[in-house]
């Protein structure tokens, strides 16, 4: 998948935002009401079968087109999902013990045990819609626009507008089933940026067959293993430098210290090592900075609508709000620095870049 999907994470939960409330008294209720009613529901999650349609808008011009098609099992948690854009299609099931990916044009393929994790399916599509709401719910309004008809059905329309301009939350509308609380339709703006999700049909309670919920991957596709393609663990700096073959910058400045070094290897086709260094106050990380080699391949340089051009170190670089990221390159390698809390924002961050240095400079 590229570039141009790695967005607004609001738009890809609808679908499997099921939680339970009855109709009743929806209209009348307050955003904290609204939470607070979902919060205490306890009615199962919904099966179905939904087909929909996920548009990205980039300065008013459409720049991705995604057609999924889901199944959902609420009863075990199972899930497969199916996408296609520009005739290329991919694969992805949740059998409740693993998780497949199979994107059928490149003919690669990743699999991950997941019967450690702990999950419980029946609450888990719920949970991620209590969740959302809850993190949304001391930066944004939510307001209950009322009931409407989509697609032939009732639904409740919800919109969630940040209480501040320039917030790091995405303002976001939805269009929501009370009989089930699926989320039909989400629009989410960010910026210069816009996506919608539709779903339709919606089919509940559909019949699934052995099938369903298996990938039939060719036998010659090797099946890679992510929990064995990422490892993390804790190293020094002198094995930090090794990793990435040269020094590297370091912050040299007061109120804050070093507190560790993790690092990563992703193997398959990025096959890099990843050095993140934590920087704390008060023992609380205040400031991440990741180190890796600067990538050979050229890559789509369309920025998403969460993304816009800085200056940093008198070198352009990127700089992503929602995460309050900043990354740019500098001597063969990147670098990525994240501000750990809201009060770091972009100038804050362009100005602790600026306190970086290598280890023999003062």
């Amino acid at each position: 998948m590229n570039k141009g999907w790695m967005m607004i994470a609001t738009a890809l939960l609808a679908g499997s935002l099921l939680g339970g409330c009855t109709e009743k008294g929806m209209v009348a209720m307050s955003g904290d009401e609204m939470i607070e009613k979902v919060v205490s529901a306890e009615t199962e999650p919904a099966s179905y079968y939904a087909e929909g349609v996920m548009k990205v808008w980039t300065d008013d011009k459409l720049t991705n087109t995604m057609h999924i098609k889901e199944w959902v099992d609420g009863q075990t948690g199972r899930k497969r999902t199916e996408t296609e854009e520009n005739g290329k299609v991919s694969y992805a099931v949740n059998n409740g013990t693993e998780i497949t990916v199979y994107e059928k044009e490149t003919g690669t393929a990743y699999s991950m045990n997941v019967s450690d994790m702990g999950e419980q399916p029946k609450q888990t599509q719920k949970q991620m819609l209590v969740d959302q709401l809850e993190r949304l719910r001391d930066s944004h309004d939510v307001d209950m626009k009322g009931q409407e008809k989509l697609h032939g059905q009732d639904v409740i329309h919800i919109k969630l507008t940040p209480k501040e301009e320039g917030t790091l939350s995405i303002s976001s509308e939805y269009w929501v089933d009370p009989k089930t609380w699926m989320i039909v339709r989400v629009i989410s703006e960010y910026g210069d940026g816009k996506s919608e999700m539709v779903y339709d049909p919606i089919q509940y309670d559909p019949e699934f067959s052995e099938d369903t919920f298996v990938i039939d991957i060719p036998k010659e596709v090797d099946v890679k293993d992510l929990n064995e393609l990422s490892q993390s663990s804790e190293v020094t700096l002198e094995e930090a430098k090794q990793a990435l073959g040269q020094s590297f910058l370091q912050y040299k400045g007061e109120g804050m210290k070093l507190s560790r070094i993790e690092m990563s290897h992703t193997g398959g086709e990025l096959n890099r090592d990843e050095v993140t260094m934590y920087y704390v106050r008060d023992n609380k990380v205040e400031v991440s900075l990741t180190i890796f080699k600067t990538p050979e391949e050229n890559v789509d340089e369309t920025l998403l609508p969460d993304e816009s051009s800085i200056a940093v170190r008198d070198t352009q670089g990127l700089y992503m709000k929602s995460i309050r990221n900043i990354s740019w390159d500098e001597s063969g390698l990147r670098y990525s620095v994240m501000g750990e809390n809201e009060d770091w924002t972009k100038e804050k961050l362009q100005a602790w870049t600026k306190e970086l240095k290598l280890p023999n400079q003062s």
